[in-house]
């Protein structure tokens, strides 16, 4: 005879749960969710309902790590709301401070698709917007390459980016016309002309993967291939992507570059508001 995995009970032959037990994990599992997105949505706090998820965790079978995966799902859809029309508000940021203290969950897990991440880069931002300098609280691991100026402030650091630089190819395309004439064994020679035509074709060429640290004045990145320093007021145009941000300097010769696995979003709020 099998067990529920949900009730441990007998679940009969060849079965593995009950169908009813399932459901009621289910709906345990839609109940809590609903909980945390009203709590989110009307900034009720979280602890006047610590009692009924309590009891809908026992009812429904939920286990500790299920639980924590709601938490985490939830979280994860609250901060993208929140960030819909832009920036973190003050309450929406208490919101987020007292589910952070209810959940007992580590930044790890909470940070696990970057949530967490976002909202401290929202906070730099509205920093940024009511004119001081941000101080963000970032612990560095691991080499820091990059020499900051005097009274420049770091404000983020991205590791694992990959550059690519915008290349020309150049090449000439065409065809021959007239007869081959043998000369000797072997050796044959071509009469008539070559007519062709210069051709260039522009490429993304893979530079480096390294870090990026991006301050109050400028954008730096550094890998084992290369280094590079980006004033701000250098920046011509930035293009925000879903996977990374673009950027063109206003030299005459400087290409498009493309720094990938980095938030492309933050990246272009925070040098906008600082060009």
């Amino acid at each position: 005879m099998g067990k529920c995995k949900y009730c441990g009970n007998d679940a009969g032959l060849f079965h593995s749960k009950h169908t009813d037990c399932e459901q009621r994990h289910l709906n345990g599992i839609a109940r809590i969710k609903k909980i945390l997105a009203d709590c989110f949505d009307s900034k009720e706090d979280f602890y006047l309902h610590q009692n009924e998820i309590r009891s809908i965790c026992l009812e429904s079978y939920l286990s500790e790590d299920t639980c924590r995966n709601i938490y985490c799902q939830v979280f994860d859809s609250a901060i993208e709301k929140y960030l819909d029309d832009g920036i973190i508000d003050a309450k929406e940021e208490g919101t987020v401070a007292r589910f952070i203290q209810f959940s007992e969950l580590p930044q790890h897990l909470l940070n696990a698709n970057k949530s967490l991440e976002r909202v401290v880069q929202s906070k730099v931002i509205q920093e940024l917007l009511n004119g001081q300098i941000p101080a963000p609280k970032i612990t560095i691991s691991g080499n820091f390459p990059f020499l900051l100026g005097k009274n420049e402030h770091m404000l983020w650091l991205f590791r694992d980016v990959t550059l690519q630089m915008q290349k020309v190819r150049r090449e000439t395309v065409g065809r021959t016309r007239g007869v081959s004439v043998r000369v000797c064994k072997g050796v044959y020679y071509r009469t008539g002309g070559f007519r062709g035509r210069p051709v260039e074709t522009t490429y993304m060429q893979h530079i480096g993967t390294g870090s990026v640290c991006l301050t109050d004045k400028n954008l730096y990145f550094h890998c084992p291939e290369k280094t590079l320093k980006i004033p701000f007021s250098k920046i011509l145009s930035l293009d925000p992507y879903s996977n990374g941000l673009g950027v063109q300097k206003d030299g005459a010769n400087d290409k498009p570059m493309f720094f990938e696995n980095l938030n492309s979003w933050f990246c272009y709020n925070v040098i906008s508001n600082l060009k």
